[in-house]
C-alpha cells in the first residue's frame, strides 16, 4: 500500500489516509501515532511516497487503538493503559512514563504497589 510522505513542522509524517471529519483530524504516523488537523495535513507538501506492507499497516493501525495521547502528560505514546486504582478516571488512558512515576510515588508515600504497566488491550483481554 502506498501513502504520501508529507512535511509538517519540519517533521516527516506518513499520511495514513484516515480522516475523522467530525473531530477535524487525520491520522499521521511519525514513528508514533499522531492526530493532525485535517487542514494542516491537506495543505502539507508531499515530498515522497512510502510503500508499507499489509503487516506494517496492521501494526500501525493497532498503535492508533492502543496508543495515542496520554491524558496525564499530553505526550503521544505508542501504548497506553487504563489508569490504576488510585488514579481512576473513566475513559482516560495513561502512558508508561506516568504509570511508572505514579508507581514510584505510591510505593514511597503509602507503600502501595499499583503493579506493572499493562496496555489497554492487555487490560481488556484480561477482564
Amino acid at each position: 500500500m502506498k501513502y504520501n510522505l508529507v512535511l509538517i513542522d519540519n517533521r516527516l509524517v506518513i499520511d495514513m489516509n484516515v480522516n475523522d471529519v467530525l473531530e477535524f483530524k487525520a491520522d499521521g504516523y511519525t514513528g508514533l501515532p499522531e492526530k493532525v488537523e485535517l487542514d494542516v495535513m491537506g495543505e502539507a507538501d508531499v515530498i515522497g511516497i512510502v510503500e508499507l506492507s499489509d503487516e506494517q499497516v496492521v501494526k500501525i493501525k493497532a498503535e492508533y487503538k492502543n496508543g495515542g495521547e496520554c491524558d496525564w502528560c499530553g505526550e503521544i505514546a505508542s501504548e497506553l493503559s487504563f489508569p490504576h486504582f488510585h488514579d481512576f478516571a473513566i475513559g482516560k488512558r495513561m502512558c508508561r512514563n506516568c504509570w511508572d512515576h505514579d508507581r514510584d510515588v505510591y510505593k514511597g508515600s503509602c507503600g502501595d504497589d499499583i503493579g506493572d504497566f499493562k496496555t489497554t488491550e492487555a487490560n481488556i483481554n484480561a477482564g
